[in-house]
C-alpha cells in the first residue's frame, strides 16, 4: 500500500545530513536502507516505514532537484508536520515553504466545516425562537398585572397558565441552544487543530502566514480558498 497523502519541500542539504536525521529519529535503521531501491534514478534517498501503532505506511524520499527535493508520504498530516518540525530543528532550518496534499484528511475536514455551518444555522434559528418566547413572556407578565389590578382572577389564572407553559418552552429552547453551542465548540476546535496541523508543514514566516490566511478564509466562509492555503501555503486571493 502506498500513502496517497504527501508533503513536499526543498532543502539545499546533502543527503547524508538527512540520513543522519533519520538515524537519530527512527529505531533499527540499517545502513543498507540508505541506498534507494526503486527504479527512479533521480532518487538519492528512499526510506520506507510501517507505523507499529496504525499499520500505515510512511515514505521519506529525496531527489537532487533544485538542490534537494524531499517528499514525505503519509496519510496522516499530523505525522508529516511533526517530522518536518523535527527535521528543521535538527538541520537548524528557520524558514521552510512546502506544498501538501492529504485527500483523506481534507475530506474529513470538509465534513467538519459542513457541521460548523449546520450548527451555526441552528444557533441562529434557536436564538430567534428564544427572542420570540422572551417577548411573549414579557407580554403575558403585563397582562397578568392588568388582570391582578382588575381583580379578574379567572383571566389571571389563564395568563399564569400560559406564562408557565411559555417559560417551560423557553427553558427547553435554552437547553437545546446550550447543547448546540457545545457541539459547535467541539467542531470549531477541530477546525483550529487542522489549521495548526497545516501550519506545522511549514517553518518560520510561512508557518505564521498559513495560520493568519486560514483564519481569514474561514471568516470569509471560503472553503475553496482555505483548502488552497493548506495545500500550497499561499493565499492566492491577495495575489
Amino acid at each position: 500500500k502506498v500513502a496517497e497523502g504527501y508533503c513536499q519541500f526543498y532543502l539545499s542539504k546533502r543527503p547524508n545530513w538527512i540520513w543522519n536525521w533519520l538515524q537519530k529519529s527512527f529505531i533499527n535503521i540499517d545502513n543498507e536502507m540508505q541506498q534507494p531501491r526503486g527504479s527512479d534514478r533521480g532518487l538519492v534517498l528512499d526510506v520506507n516505514f510501517i507505523s507499529l501503532r496504525t499499520g500505515e505506511p510512511l515514505c521519506i524520499s529525496m531527489t537532487g532537484e533544485q538542490g534537494g527535493c524531499i517528499t514525505i508520504r503519509t496519510d496522516d498530516i499530523e505525522v508529516a508536520g511533526e517530522l518536518i518540525q523535527d527535521l528543521c530543528v535538527f538541520l537548524q532550518v528557520t524558514e521552510l515553504e512546502s506544498t501538501a496534499n492529504f485527500p483523506d484528511e481534507m475530506e474529513k475536514f470538509k465534513q467538519v466545516l459542513m457541521k460548523v455551518d449546520e450548527y451555526n444555522a441552528v444557533r441562529l434559528k434557536l436564538t430567534a425562537e428564544m427572542a420570540d418566547s422572551a417577548n411573549l413572556v414579557k407580554a403575558l407578565i403585563v397582562k397578568a398585572e392588568d388582570y391582578r389590578m382588575l381583580s379578574d382572577m379567572a383571566n389571571l389564572k389563564k395568563v399564569f397558565s400560559g406564562l408557565q407553559q411559555t417559560n417551560g418552552d423557553l427553558i427547553a429552547e435554552y437547553n437545546k441552544r446550550a447543547n448546540n453551542h457545545q457541539s459547535l465548540l467541539t467542531q470549531l476546535k477541530e477546525v483550529n487543530m487542522m489549521i495548526q496541523k497545516a501550519a506545522k508543514l511549514r517553518v518560520g514566516n510561512a508557518k505564521t502566514r498559513v495560520v493568519a490566511a486560514c483564519r481569514q478564509a474561514i471568516k470569509k466562509n471560503s472553503i475553496h480558498e482555505l483548502f488552497q492555503i493548506i495545500k500550497t501555503g499561499q493565499d492566492t486571493s491577495t495575489s
